[in-house]
């Protein structure tokens, strides 16, 4: 579980070993048996999945490319508001992969930005480095009590669902 960039990094984790575009080899049967990432960039390259920017690596999204495919079942949380790591692109990433069969689910937050389970009021701040961004730059983060608050409800479910033993 990773919020974040942490949240990119369980994607990038969790990417089927059995497929050749891994990054993380892992032996059969070794692993994670349930992942959740919060807020992750769903907006860069995870095994077979992709995306193609405007400006190279930066910009908007022209399309999307192939499917990620979890090695265990995820829950993706995030923010409807995120304009760091905008939940429309972690709502095609899920599209893709359960169109595929792919255990994935998500969970998109009214209202909520960036970082919702922080205890600061939502601001923006234009230096932060944000490839979604028009110019690469400007994010906005805060937290969003109601969101955390089922969010912490969601962890709970869904670790006890797939973490039984």
């Amino acid at each position: 579980m990773g919020g974040s960039h942490g949240g990119s990094t369980t994607l990038a984790t969790m990417v089927d070993a059995a497929n050749p575009l891994s990054p993380v080899p892992r032996a059969p049967g070794s692993g994670f048996n349930a992942a959740i990432a919060l807020y992750p960039g769903c907006g860069a390259r995870y095994g077979g999945w992709n995306v193609e920017r405007e400006f190279g690596d930066h910009g908007p999204i022209k399309r999307y490319l192939g499917v990620y495919k979890p090695a265990a079942p995820l829950l993706i949380l995030i923010g409807e508001k995120d304009d760091w790591t905008p939940a429309d692109q972690c709502e095609a990433l899920t599209q893709a992969g359960q169109g595929a069969g792919y255990p994935i689910a998500i969970k998109v937050y009214p209202g909520a930005f960036h970082s919702f389970d922080s205890a600061f009021p939502p601001r923006y701040i234009a230096q932060r480095r944000n490839a979604n961004a028009p110019g690469g730059r400007g994010a906005t983060t805060g937290g969003d009590p109601a969101a955390w608050e089922d969010a912490k409800r969601q962890v709970t479910q869904f670790f006890a669902r797939y973490l039984k033993d």
